[in-house]
């Protein structure tokens, strides 16, 4: 067994983000273990596993378990960083993902950094969240579960209403070391199924990782460089670009891996019509029709080289029919 681990959790509806993501891994020369929580995958898909040269180790979820579960969107967005917690305690570190990511460089390297500081890594959000204030969504209901702290109702955090959380995280991909953090992932989970907490997952993991004392061992990367959402990988100066065959900002960071539904016609264009606005509102680049046509021209440019790459790897090893996997019933866009 290898020392270090991905984690992803995916249904059928998301199957071609799932192959562009295992295939990305396999084009940037992965060699570590991959565990694959699936819902009702196809059996054609999963026959063709083998393809990759490195090991992938599949757990099919059955419909009394997502059902337990409340549904399968809770499986594979919420229980995910309890199956990161159970299946990473035999590694060193593990790496928690989202189905749509696609990998442009090998990151060993962070791996490594966890296991060896037992540091969190992971890609900043644009809005870091203040906890309580507005809402009580960060509310759970308690009950001294798993090592998980809950006693008595009500808010238990170990944060004040009001907290600003400048170490807030996306929830992919995020690197740590399962021996230490597993029972704050553990509980981002416990605190949805039997607490009734009402916020996303990535609200439940970073709470969570606070509860265990995270605060000062929290290295955030940039979103830029993991993510690239908010349609950053579009934007002027910051878009992505290819130089000498690797990805990377137009300012010069290097990108790792990029995150979106680059399968889907329809969420491409929202980014550029995203982007467009953005430029309009903030740029006041539509006061020009030649700025404002060349800025989307850019951002044009740098869709099509994001999914011009999603769609090599989508075919790289792992090949499925081309049809849509959301809405079978309907034409592929």
């Amino acid at each position: 067994m290898n020392r270090y681990c991905f984690i992803v959790a995916a249904t059928q509806t998301y199957l071609p983000e799932l192959v562009a993501n295992l295939n990305s891994l396999e084009y940037v020369g992965n060699k570590n273990d991959v565990h694959l929580i699936g819902i009702e995958l196809s059996d054609d898909f999963l026959n063709q596993l083998s393809k990759l040269s490195y090991n992938v180790i599949h757990h099919n979820i059955t419909e009394e378990q997502w059902q337990a579960d409340k549904g399968k969107s809770e499986t594979v967005c919420r229980k995910r960083y309890w199956y990161a917690a159970e299946l990473g305690k035999e590694y060193s570190a593990v790496c928690i993902l989202d189905a749509d990511l696609i990998w442009t460089r090998n990151p060993f390297q962070y791996f490594v950094i966890a296991e060896k500081t037992g540091y969190i890594l992971g890609p900043s959000k644009e809005q870091n969240k203040v906890y309580g204030l507005d809402d009580n969504h960060h509310e759970f209901d308690g009950g001294a579960r798993g090592g998980c702290q809950m006693m008595g109702m009500g808010w238990h955090w170990n944060v004040e209403r009001g907290f600003y959380n400048d170490k807030d995280l996306c929830n992919c991909p995020v690197f740590l070391d399962a021996k230490v953090w597993g029972d704050a992932l553990r509980m981002s989970w416990e605190v949805f199924i039997n607490g009734g907490f009402k916020a996303p997952d990535m609200d439940a993991m970073s709470l969570s990782f606070l509860q265990y004392g995270s605060y000062d061992k929290t290295v955030v990367l940039p979103g830029i460089q993991w993510l690239g959402t908010n349609e950053e990988n579009l934007k002027p100066y910051i878009r992505a670009i290819m130089d000498h065959g690797l990805m990377k900002t137009e300012c010069g960071i290097p990108i790792f891996s990029y995150h979106g539904q680059y399968y889907h016609k329809k969420w491409r264009d929202c980014q550029l019509d995203n982007r467009h606005g953005c430029a309009a509102k903030y740029l006041k680049a539509d006061k020009s029709i030649e700025t404002i046509e060349h800025m989307d021209a850019q951002a044009k440019g740098a869709m099509n080289l994001l999914y011009e790459n999603f769609m090599k790897m989508l075919d790289y090893k792992i090949i499925i029919e081309k049809i849509n996997y959301r809405h079978p019933e309907l034409p592929y866009e």
